[in-house]
């Protein structure tokens, strides 16, 4: 597959301050833009219509109308449209002040609809294309950047705590319930069955059958003190209706069976 081209125009008093852009502009995608050694500077790929696809560290990411993808230098990336058209405007950038400013991982954003990116984009292609303007256009670049960063960040601190706050509750659910499913707790949540084992296994270190098992665990412990139940009447008030299963998983998580514990107790 053919490297793509990547053309800069940066004048010299432009490199000179502490952030510049290197390119910017506005395609129609009809063809695969392929880089395997990245480019040398910064990119923002915004998406105002259609949808594309891109390639980076050998997965595939949909870019939706509103997503912005960014892309830290020399990453090696794809992206082509994706259906029957793809339009973006793109914006690379670099200069002295970049690093430890603006510094994510290559990532996705899909910003809300009332996000200024389009003014951005038009306040800073204007000045590109007037020498005169470059002390504008490197403050307009920054005061855009610390706009996108304090969004981003704020967004995923939002979706990092609703997440908490789903998790905290499914685990207090399991706790009062360990008969309840992965089906129930994940519709009460909100979310899928994929998603919520991904996140809760993220948070918990458990798979979310493995933390209801040792809740149920807890639970035929604390009843094999009462000497009035037998084992099947704890096995069943744990959640488990195979008193053999319930005996095989005591054994796996405590080291003993039911009644060697009790006979400890």
């Amino acid at each position: 597959m053919k490297i793509s081209g990547y053309t800069t125009f940066v004048t010299t008093n432009e490199k000179n301050m502490p952030f510049y852009v290197a390119s910017i502009g506005n395609p129609k995608y009809q063809t695969i833009v392929h880089r395997p050694f990245g480019i040398s500077d910064y990119q923002l790929l915004y998406t105002e219509a259609g949808r594309g696809e891109c390639f980076i560290n050998g997965q595939s990411y949909a870019l939706k109308q509103g997503s912005l993808y960014y892309i830290p230098p020399n990453i090696p990336h794809e992206y082509a449209v994706s259906g029957s058209c793809w339009e973006t405007l793109y914006i690379t950038f670099n200069g002295s002040g970049i690093s430890g400013f603006f510094d994510f991982e290559p990532v996705i954003w899909q910003l809300e609809e009332d996000f200024p990116f389009r003014d951005w984009y038009e306040e800073l292609y204007d000045m590109k294309w007037r020498p005169e303007k470059y002390k504008q256009l490197s403050i307009t670049l920054y005061a855009m950047l610390l706009e996108i960063k304090e969004y981003c960040i704020e967004t995923a601190t939002a979706t990092a705590r609703k997440k908490q706050h789903i998790l905290i509750q499914a685990m207090h659910d399991m706790a009062e319930d360990p008969g309840c499913t992965l089906s129930d707790i994940a519709h009460k949540a909100g979310v899928s069955e994929a998603y919520f084992c991904r996140a809760f296994k993220a948070y918990t270190g458990f798979r979310p059958f493995e933390y209801l098992n040792r809740l149920k665990i807890q639970k035929a412990k604390e009843l094999l003190c009462d000497p009035a139940l037998t084992i099947s009447e704890i096995s069943r008030e744990a959640g488990y209706e195979s008193h053999s299963y319930f005996s095989m998983l005591f054994k796996r998580y405590v080291g003993v069976t039911p009644m060697e514990y009790r006979s400890r107790k």
